[in-house]
């Protein structure tokens, strides 16, 4: 990620993030933890089935995050960057990405 101080590095599944320039690393303060950690997918899913609190990855987030990525997917094969209307699921600045974002269906099993 890039930005107007500098850029955040890290490797894959976003292990060990790197402030560049290395100053700006050497600065940086760790916010308070205030996000519970989760158990493991399934230990928050039985836990959540039982009365627990919702898993960690429930609908609600799952779902919003599920969309941002496949917009980014979407944004990638067209080339093109996406204006996302998300309470009416509608790229509003290029109509002709409608059919990447919902697809084409045969006869029969259409939606």
């Amino acid at each position: 990620m890039v930005g107007e101080h500098g850029a955040i590095l890290s490797g894959v599944w976003s292990a060990s993030p790197r402030i560049i320039p290395e100053k700006e690393m050497r600065d940086y303060k760790l916010p308070p933890a205030t996000i519970p950690r989760s158990k493991g997918h399934r230990r928050d899913w039985i836990e959540a089935c039982k009365g627990g609190p919702p898993a960690s990855s429930n609908f609600d987030y799952g779902a919003r995050l599920t969309e941002i990525v496949l917009l980014g997917v979407a944004s990638l094969k067209t080339g093109k960057t996406l204006q996302w209307d998300g309470p009416n699921m509608k790229v509003t600045n290029a109509p002709e990405v409608e059919p990447v974002i919902h697809g084409h269906f045969r006869k029969g099993w259409e939606i």
